[in-house]
């Protein structure tokens, strides 16, 4: 595609009669060759003649797709797009055009291509110092916008750009713009002020002014609008200079005292799951903090496992599970909360009898995580575990309630007990466990009883646990590497099966 042949149908596409051959002529050749020189895709990018034919009254449109102006225009300069660098000095005004369109489709298309090329570049630490003002205040308005395909690109853009023209005056007074916008508006731009804040303390200074006024919404009358607020800031928490920040503004206190005074004010009963959602990511990361400091969260957290409210088992099962993500966590329950701890895995052995698929999968996914850590566990740790894994099976040395799970006929749920199993099999004790079940180390070894994929994964998975224990004779030991080294998917042929049988 030359610049003449391009020059010849823009001319082609001031005749309304000509757009939509034209239109497809031109994607077509963009198709044929992606690689053009940028005179002709920054020709076609600032070209009139292609933003002319989006001017289609809704009455116009046709009926076929593919023959739809919009659909031609938008794969015209997304491909053009796509041969852009942020580095290039006349950026802003090849995507001026389409930063401004009236349409939000057009917009967005510009918005990701900016996204994309950032994603490309992300290991070029300066990155930021390639958007111009220009630019930023485009990025600035999308943020703004109503509709999401434009504040979420805008949103992932300023979170990689923006720190280093945060001191920059019409910075400050976008954003105190946009706190006067839309509740939609305002989250985006509290997420943008805690995705940067977890880059420093100096950043969170600059930022403070947003998370402040984040944090005066908690007194609203808006439940909703709170619950985004909790999750949102749990992120911050991250960070040490973060939750220096959360205790300096008391915070967890504010928090914790809506708990307290939740029966004085029924409606603050919709904000549990979304405290317990905070509470509990901070105390993955401060386990000590929460766990010792705020016993009415805890409590309440025991309450929401004990009273099987199917709209708040959801985030107390993610909750309990992040309180254990630590071994110093599972110390701290066992050491001040003993009995809620025993009280609560008897009450998940019945709801994983009892609750919808769904919700089975959620507690099992916790119990996994109760279960696994990264690194080697002290023996204190391990004896708790053991303790508790002994509540959630009713005191039995058997895994039998779990193989029973093994012979569910959905794969979801046999895959999460199996997950589970191997969360458990990480301990001698789990191993000690699987031993004392009937037929549960034949089960699993058998291959013709499994035919779901991801199933026999996660059966595989287990027995490569065994096989790198000493807990088995010889024997078993060695069907159990035969089973490894066979790998997961291995089907036996029939002469194999015949050698069997002889």
């Amino acid at each position: 595609m030359t610049e003449e042949w391009c020059c010849e149908k823009l001319e082609n596409l001031k005749i309304k009669e000509n757009r939509l051959s034209t239109l497809e002529e031109i994607r077509g050749r963009l198709n044929e060759t992606p690689n053009l020189a940028s005179k002709v895709t920054n020709r076609l990018l600032t070209s009139p003649e292609i933003y002319d034919c989006l001017e289609v009254e809704d009455d116009e449109a046709p009926v076929d797709a593919s023959a739809d102006p919009m659909n031609l225009v938008s794969d015209i300069l997304s491909i053009c797009m796509s041969n852009l660098s942020l580095r290039q000095n006349d950026l802003p005004k090849l995507l001026d055009r389409a930063l401004q369109h009236k349409r939000p489709r057009i917009r967005a298309l510009a918005l990701n291509a900016i996204l994309k090329e950032l994603e490309n570049q992300i290991s070029d630490d300066n990155m930021g110092d390639a958007i111009s003002d220009d630019l930023l205040r485009h990025l600035l308005r999308a943020l703004q916008e109503p509709e999401t395909q434009l504040g979420s690109p805008a949103l992932k853009i300023l979170t990689i750009v923006l720190e280093d023209h945060l001191e920059k005056p019409f910075i400050k007074d976008t954003f105190l713009e946009a706190l006067k916008g839309s509740e939609v508006v305002k989250c985006r731009l509290y997420e943008l002020a805690v995705n940067l804040s977890k880059g420093s303390a100096a950043t969170l200074e600059k930022v403070g002014f947003v998370l402040d006024h984040a944090l005066s919404e908690l007194d609203n009358d808006d439940v909703l609008l709170q619950v985004n607020i909790l999750e949102i800031l749990a992120s911050l928490a991250e960070q040490n200079h973060g939750i220096t920040f959360l205790e300096k503004q008391q915070v967890f206190d504010v928090i914790s005292k809506k708990v307290e005074l939740i029966e004085q004010n029924p409606l603050d009963r919709l904000l549990v799951p979304g405290i317990m959602k905070f509470f509990g990511k901070i105390s993955s990361i401060q386990p000590q903090k929460i766990i010792t400091g705020y016993p009415r969260m805890i409590q309440c957290l025991f309450e929401c496992l004990h009273s099987g409210d199917v709209s708040l088992l959801p985030a107390a099962f993610d909750t309990l599970a992040n309180l254990c993500q630590s071994q110093q966590g599972v110390v701290l329950l066992e050491e001040h909360y003993s009995n809620d701890v025993k009280e609560s895995l008897e009450d998940y052995s019945s709801y994983l009898r009892n609750l919808p698929s769904e919700l089975k999968n959620r507690a099992f996914s916790s119990l996994e995580i109760i279960f696994t850590f990264d690194e080697p566990v002290s023996n204190n740790v391990s004896d708790i575990l053991r303790k508790w894994f002994g509540h959630l099976n009713g005191g039995e040395k058997h895994m039998q309630f779990l193989m029973d799970f093994c012979r569910n006929p959905f794969p979801d749920i046999k895959i999460s007990t199996l997950n589970l199993i191997g969360a458990a099999c990480l301990y001698p004790w789990g191993i000690e466990t699987l031993k004392n079940t009937a037929g549960f180390l034949e089960y699993l070894l058998d291959r013709k009883i499994e035919f779901d994929k991801e199933a026999k994964y996660a059966k595989y998975c287990v027995i490569k646990i065994l096989a790198e224990s000493c807990a088995f004779d010889v024997e078993t030991n060695n069907q159990l590497r035969t089973y490894v080294n066979e790998g997961p998917y291995y089907v036996q042929s029939i002469m194999d099966v015949a050698v069997e049988g002889n």
